[in-house]
Order: C-alpha cells, then sequence, then structure tokens
C-alpha cells in the first residue's frame, strides 16, 4: 500500500456518479450504484443490423445485445444490483484505459464489476482515499470466450450466439462476468482509478458496504 498527496488526476469538481443508493441493514449491505456513462468509450454489444460497429476484441466481434439488459435498466446478478449502461452510438462499455471514476466518498467494503475481457486480464485496480492514500488491488476478469473462471468470478451473462462483423455464429455462447476486489483499507475512499489495459471493459460498477463498516461509520443498526 502507498500513499500519495494531491493527485493530479483527482479533481474537486467530482461528476456526479451515484445511480442510487440502496441503505444496508442488520441483515443487508449497503449498495452503492455507480454511474459510467460519461466514460462509456467502447463498443462491445451489437444488433443484427449494426454487426460491424463492434469493438470487443481486434477482430471486431460483441456480444448479442438482445440477449443482455435494457439501456439504463437496474438488474440483480447474485444478489448484487448494477445500473445497466446507456448505450449510445460511440459506446456501452469502459475499456479500461486509466481512467479515474470519483465516487461518493465514504468506506466500502468491495468492488464490484460486470465486466469482459479479450482471453484472460488481470492488473492494477488503484483505490485513492481521502488521507491521501492509494491502494493497488488486483483485478482480474476472465476471458469472454472461454467461458472458464480463472480468478473465481462468477457469469453474469452467458449468450446463445456470438457476433462478427458480417454475420451472426449460433451455437458460440460468450461469457459476461461478475468480479470482485476486496477493499481492505478503513478509510474513506473517494476515487478508482482504472488499469492501462484496453483488454479490459468494463459494463457496469457496484460498492458494497457490510454491516460492520457501516456501524463502525456510525451508520444506525
Amino acid at each position: 500500500m502507498s500513499q500519495v498527496s494531491d493527485h493530479p488526476l483527482l479533481t474537486s469538481e467530482a461528476y456526479d456518479r451515484l445511480v442510487q443508493r440502496l441503505p444496508g441493514t442488520t441483515a443487508h449491505p449497503d449498495f452503492c450504484l455507480i454511474g459510467i456513462d460519461d466514460l462509456l468509450n467502447n463498443r462491445a454489444t451489437t444488433g443484427v443490423d449494426d454487426l460491424d460497429t463492434g469493438r470487443l476484441n481486434a477482430w471486431g466481434n460483441s456480444f448479442p445485445s438482445r440477449e443482455l439488459p435494457e439501456p439504463g435498466a437496474v438488474i440483480e446478478i447474485a444478489g448484487i444490483p448494477f445500473v445497466w449502461p446507456n448505450a449510445h452510438t460511440a459506446g456501452d462499455n469502459v475499456r479500461s484505459e486509466g481512467q479515474v471514476i470519483d465516487i461518493p466518498s465514504g468506506r466500502y467494503d468491495w468492488i464490484y464489476l460486470l465486466a469482459a475481457s479479450e482471453r484472460r486480464s488481470e492488473d492494477t485496480l488503484w483505490v485513492h482515499y481521502e488521507d491521501g492514500h492509494a491502494d493497488p488491488l488486483r483485478v482480474g476478469v476472465s476471458d469472454f470466450l472461454d467461458g472458464t473462471p480463472a480468478f473465481g468470478e462468477l457469469p453474469a451473462f452467458r449468450t446463445a450466439q456470438m457476433h462478427y462483423p458480417h454475420h451472426v455464429q449460433e451455437n458460440l455462447p460468450t461469457t459476461m462476468w461478475l468480479a470482485r476486489v476486496g477493499m481492505p483499507r478503513r478509510g474513506r475512499a473517494r476515487a478508482l482509478r482504472l488499469p492501462r489495459l484496453v483488454a479490459l471493459h468494463v459494463f457496469a460498477i457496484t460498492l458494497v458496504t457490510g454491516i460492520d463498516v457501516r456501524l463502525a461509520d456510525g451508520a444506525p443498526a
């Protein structure tokens, strides 16, 4: 773990990323659904009428959009709620290029991601804290085509087909993963910094705070 002060990429005018907060109880954690619509920079889902716009990998493959949620929908995967991005012509996911994502200042236990990867990817995701610390945390996402969880993830979506730039390949399943990264520091986080790893594609982010951290932070039981 390391410490930085006044990181140049962390701005005081944070984009309001809190889409929805689901307050926790003694039986349930607190969920903070993060919006990433302004960061969408890659097309990885297509319909049959725009197959050639897919850029999930170097060959222009993509997920079939009809097998995935509607833009802006709040969904739940394995008990974790997410907000699905509002896709536009330029993007429906964040291709990981070192983006800094300002988040509501708070104490969190887990970062949950809906993500895909061209082949399996593993790198460092940084968490920046109000006290100047920055923690390097490992994040791993498995291959979207192989379908084997190399890092212990859960499948969020498995499609029945895969899109190519000029045709739809039936009976070739693809997988989008539910991955998580633990946040061990008991500090108030204020930003995430994605790896510089263009094979990694992020579709949604939710931050989770357990009951013990909520109580330590003065939340009612």
